[in-house]
């Protein structure tokens, strides 16, 4: 019987060890060779060993048409291109569109993703939505993007109220609210103005400053019901010169700030207007969440100096000692699971952009913090972080400086187009691009100064506003010689599209 023959078992062992081993080298083969593909590496038409990297390039709309250095791509908008290392020119185009352009540096080993070119059609057609006798004091939108509310020209009490959500039933769906007579001081007499102060992020209730003739008052706007709207300084007994902002966004609970005493304090509507004190020697400050406070003070600063500090509950971390002298520039957030703190005064014509500064503090007791990135741009005046959080900019006119979180990267420029009179700055359009006025038409570009496109006539009095997908651009025209200004609507898709 073979299983009782010593040689013909060994042969049968040898047989079964050669070919587990076979399978294992097979095995960590096929494993190497995939490890090997997931970092890029391939063999290129002559045979030579590359590394190579992906990109994953989008568009709105979708279904357009991929260039790599003016040679047509396999696949459309929505794909993954698998490249070797090296610089290309990456352009996207579609018909009935402005191509969107950028160079791109294929690193081996890398993922970039380039989810976030706008085309805009070649040609812009803005359609009347409403007529407007004169130019609206007021005019602002909700954070979610669905509400546009605006101040009806010499009417201070009415407003008209735009949904958004269906951009063909925009004009259908308008509605308008008078406030109560008695919710503001003085109505109906002397000179009355509105600006914006904050939304809540239910996008139902907006804080607004209501300027006349008597000083300035805090007034919560609950647009669905107006009826329920409150005189936020009344309520919560402010005096004259403090100001006031949203805790956690939630439209019942407020910082006080009083720029004369130097004090930041809590309250709410429901604690019978008891201000709870949470800072001292305060010159400026921005909250985040509920917990976070980042401000700048002057308490044990050296002459002419002052500290930047973040409090984060319990405890408070020391950023960066800068110049005294205000416009202090205060921002944080959050992007992908880091911090971003932005400190800076516009006297040093800097910005100093921290990544975790409570994490380093807690790990080294170091003197100093050390900066990412150090924006620069003389006599910065605005600091903004993109919707997105993945950039931060400063700017003053047409001088900008911005950080890319993702890349670690600076970009330093000067826009050609000066900003219309009217205009205290740019502002971040979404994740990726800036806008501005300038000549009477609303401008957007990415956040590097690329793809810079002239959209329509705008006033420089008020933003551009979009629709929740950016497919619809809403703006007003600038007065005419008789006053009248328009709120026009303009899609940012061609028929076929729609």
């Amino acid at each position: 019987m073979d299983f009782l023959d010593p040689r013909k078992q060994r042969a049968h062992t040898i047989r079964l060890i050669v070919g587990y081993i076979l399978i294992g080298l097979a095995i960590l083969i096929a494993t190497a060779i995939l490890l090997y593909r997931a970092y890029g590496f391939g063999l290129d038409k002559d045979g030579e060993v590359v590394q190579s990297g992906l990109i994953f390039v989008s568009s709105q709309p979708d279904g357009a048409d991929i260039f790599l250095d003016n040679k047509l791509y396999k696949d459309t908008t929505g794909a993954r291109l698998q490249l070797p290392e090296g610089s290309y020119a990456v352009d996207v185009k579609k018909d009935g569109y402005r191509t969107w352009r950028r160079s791109v540096a294929v690193a081996g080993g890398s993922v970039s993703r380039y989810d976030y070119p706008l085309l805009i059609p070649n040609t812009l057609t803005p359609t009347a939505l409403k007529n407007y006798a004169a130019e609206p004091g007021f005019a602002s939108q909700s954070p979610d993007r669905r509400w546009l509310i605006i101040n009806q020209p010499g009417a201070v009490l009415n407003f008209d109220v735009y949904d958004l959500a269906d951009p063909k039933k925009v004009s259908e769906k308008a509605k308008n609210f008078a406030l109560p007579a008695a919710l503001i001081s003085s109505a109906g007499t002397g000179n009355h103005s509105w600006k914006l102060a904050e939304w809540s992020t239910d996008n139902r209730n907006v804080v607004l400053e209501h300027t006349y003739a008597g000083g300035i008052e805090y007034i919560l706007v609950d647009h669905e019901q107006p009826e329920r709207s409150l005189n936020l300084t009344r309520s919560l007994e402010l005096t004259a010169g403090q100001v006031l902002s949203l805790h956690d966004k939630k439209f019942d609970k407020y910082y006080v700030f009083d720029p004369a005493a130097k004090t930041v304090s809590t309250t709410s509507l429901d604690e019978n207007a008891v201000q709870t004190p949470v800072l001292t020697n305060a010159l400026a400050f921005k909250s985040y969440s509920k917990d976070i406070l980042l401000y700048a003070t002057d308490a044990e600063a050296p002459a002419g100096m002052v500290t930047t500090m973040l409090r984060d509950g319990d405890v408070t971390y020391k950023l960066r000692e800068m110049g005294s002298g205000a416009p202090y520039l205060l921002d944080l957030a959050r992007y992908d699971d880091d911090w971003y703190v932005a400190v800076g005064a516009s006297i040093d014509n800097k910005v100093y952009v921290f990544k975790n500064p409570q994490a380093v503090r807690k790990a080294a007791r170091v003197q100093n913090l050390v900066p990412v990135q150090i924006l620069r741009v003389t006599a910065p005046n605005y600091l903004a972080f993109s919707s997105n959080t993945r950039f931060v900019m400063i700017e003053n006119a047409t001088s900008f400086a911005v950080y890319d979180a993702e890349t670690d990267k600076g970009y330093t420029y000067t826009t050609p187009q000066p900003l219309d009179a009217g205009q205290a700055h740019a502002t971040w359009m979404d994740g990726h691009r800036l806008t501005y006025v300038s000549g009477g038409k609303s401008i957007i570009f990415d956040y590097d100064n690329l793809n810079a496109q002239t959209l329509v006539a705008s006033s420089p009095a008020f933003l551009p506003y979009y629709d929740r997908d950016y497919r619809y651009l809403y703006t007003f025209t600038p007065p005419a010689a008789n006053g009248q200004s328009i709120l026009t609507g303009t899609s940012l898709l061609i028929e076929q599209d729609r």
